[in-house]
């Protein structure tokens, strides 16, 4: 889970961009025109950028630039932090717009063309080390997500692995991602048939201290049904593991 709440669900099905169309979101900005198209590939074949969250898009319209967002709590800007939040970004080559090197997406449903700036799939972006994988050495039961109850009925199970967000770590509070069920080691959670995902919890300094320990480097912390997961390993490369593959991930 990123810093915001990140990942809870990887659907990456569609790359979506609702409402940006009207007349009134128009930018009036001068025309750009972009350079030649460069390939990545000779072959012509799509290219996996990584998982992207809060990276601004930029749209051209054969050669001018229509639209442009790059507020990052913008729901248009890949800001979602519910279901769908995360995007498989998919390229086919890049361009140089004003000097700069833009990755092209790939175009799911829009009829115009969608940019992200190269620099964003750089490793500055690509810093997951605020994350890491703890494993439950003592059952315990965590607090809601707003700390207001003294407890719930939720209980962590010996053996359970789950995330903490180690910014989070401030005023007795620590912030976590839980297991999506009592196979994966959380007790008490209401099966109401719905889909299976971690959901975040707070737990107090002493319970992390107590009842906690760093995972080994390959232990799975699954958050999903889909089987879609995290290692201490994977979060030092800077990525998760989506439907068996490993995937880099950036996020401003």
């Amino acid at each position: 889970m990123f810093k915001n709440k990140f990942i809870k669900l990887l659907t990456a099905a569609a790359f979506a961009v609702v409402g940006i169309g009207a007349t009134s979101t128009i930018s009036q900005a001068s025309t750009v025109q972009a350079s030649t198209f460069h390939y990545l590939r000779r072959d012509h074949k799509l290219v996996a950028l990584g998982f992207g969250q809060k990276l601004p898009i930029v749209f051209y319209d054969h050669g001018k630039r229509v639209y442009a967002n790059n507020d990052p709590k913008d729901e248009e800007n890949f800001t979602d932090e519910a279901i769908g939040s995360a995007f498989l970004l998919k390229t086919h080559g890049w361009k140089y717009i004003n000097g700069q090197k833009y990755y092209k997406l790939y175009n799911y449903d829009y009829n115009w063309s969608c940019y992200i700036a190269a620099k964003y799939f750089t490793k500055k972006y690509n810093d997951l080390s605020y994350e890491q994988i703890y494993t439950v050495t003592k059952a315990f039961s965590p607090r809601n997500g707003d700390m207001q109850a003294s407890k719930t009925n939720l209980t962590l199970t010996k053996g359970a692995n789950i995330e903490v967000d180690m910014y989070s770590k401030d005023d007795d509070i620590v912030s976590i991602g839980s297991p999506i069920d009592a196979a994966h080691g959380l007790k008490g959670i209401v099966e109401d048939g719905s889909y299976k995902n971690s959901i975040w919890l707070k737990i107090t300094q002493a319970q992390f201290r107590n009842n906690c320990r760093k995972a080994s480097p390959n232990a799975k912390y699954v958050f999903d049904e889909d089987g879609d997961y995290e290692t201490n390993a994977s979060l030092a490369r800077g990525g998760i593991y989506h439907k068996g593959h490993f995937y880099k991930v950036y996020s401003r």
